[in-house]
C-alpha cells in the first residue's frame, strides 16, 4: 500500500490500519532521536474555558510547504551536522538512518491532513472537553477533576490533561506512531493555538505544525425548512 494514500482520508479511525502499514511495513526502523513529550502529573491543574466556535487564521498559521522544507532540512542536518552547504529544498536523499523516502512523505502528508481543519467547535465543562474538527475525528478528554486521563484503545492509548492552563492530548499507537497536541488560549480569550507534533519510530525527526484560530459567530439561517412527505423541503423566512 502506498503512503500517498494519506492525502485523501477524512476519518482517522478509518485509515489508521493503512497508515501504520504504510509507515512501518517493509522498512528499516531507526531509533527516534526526539523524546515525545509526556503529560506531567506534577503541575498545577486548572480548567480554561475554550468553548465556542473557531475559524482558522491563515495569516498566523504555519504554511505547510514551508514547514515541509524545514522538516527535510532538519533531517539532512541530523545526518551531516558538519556540513555548511545543506540544500534547503525538499530533497529526499536522506538515507536509511532517517527513514525511507516513502515513510518521510507519508509522515508529512499525514501531518498535513490532520492539521488542515478550517473550523473547530469546542464544548466543555469542569470534567469534559470535546473538540469537533471539520472533516476529521473529534478530540475528547474526560478528566473528571483529575489532571490527566488515559484511555486504552485497540490501537494504543490516548492521554489528555492540563499542564497549567494548557490542554494536552497525546495519542500513542502500538506501532510507534505518536500524535501530540498542545492547545493554548490567548489571555484575552479571542485566539486559540493548536500545535501538533507527529513522530514515528521510522523517521528520526518529528514534524510540527502550529495553527491559530479566532472566535467567530455562526450566522443564523435565513430560512427555516421542514421535510414533508408530499412537498419535500418546505422553507420560509425565519421569524416570519
Amino acid at each position: 500500500m502506498s503512503n500517498l494514500t494519506f492525502i485523501n482520508f477524512l476519518s482517522f479511525r478509518r485509515f489508521l490500519p493503512g497508515l501504520l502499514c504504510g509507515l512501518l511495513c517493509g522498512l528499516l526502523v531507526a531509533c527516534a532521536t526526539e523524546e515525545t513529550t509526556r503529560i506531567s502529573e506534577e503541575v498545577s491543574y486548572e480548567v480554561v474555558d475554550m468553548s465556542g466556535n473557531w475559524e482558522k487564521d491563515y495569516q498566523l498559521s504555519d504554511d505547510f510547504d514551508t514547514e515541509f522544507n524545514l522538516f527535510i532540512f532538519d533531517i539532512q542536518r541530523r545526518l551531516n551536522p558538519q556540513s555548511d552547504n545543506l540544500n534547503r529544498s525538499p530533497s529526499l536523499s536522506v538515507g536509511q538512518a532517517s527513514g525511507s523516502r516513502e515513510t518521510i512523505i507519508g509522515l508529512a502528508r499525514f501531518t498535513e491532513e490532520i492539521t488542515r481543519m478550517p473550523l473547530l467547535q469546542i464544548e466543555q465543562d469542569r470534567s469534559r472537553m470535546r473538540i469537533d474538527r471539520e472533516d476529521d475525528f473529534s478530540l475528547l478528554c474526560e478528566f473528571f477533576n483529575e489532571q490527566t486521563a488515559i484511555t486504552q484503545t485497540p490501537f494504543g492509548s490516548e492521554e489528555c490533561g492540563w499542564n497549567g492552563e494548557q490542554l494536552l492530548f497525546q495519542l500513542i499507537l502500538d506501532d510507534g506512531l505518536r500524535i501530540f497536541y498542545q492547545i493554548t488560549l490567548s489571555p484575552n480569550g479571542q485566539q486559540l493555538n493548536i500545535t501538533t507534533t507527529v513522530s514515528s519510530a521510522s523517521v528520526s525527526t518529528p514534524m510540527t505544525i502550529s495553527n491559530y484560530y479566532r472566535r467567530y459567530d455562526i450566522p443564523e439561517n435565513e430560512f427555516d425548512c421542514i421535510l414533508t412527505l408530499t412537498r419535500n423541503n418546505v422553507c420560509r423566512r425565519a421569524n416570519n
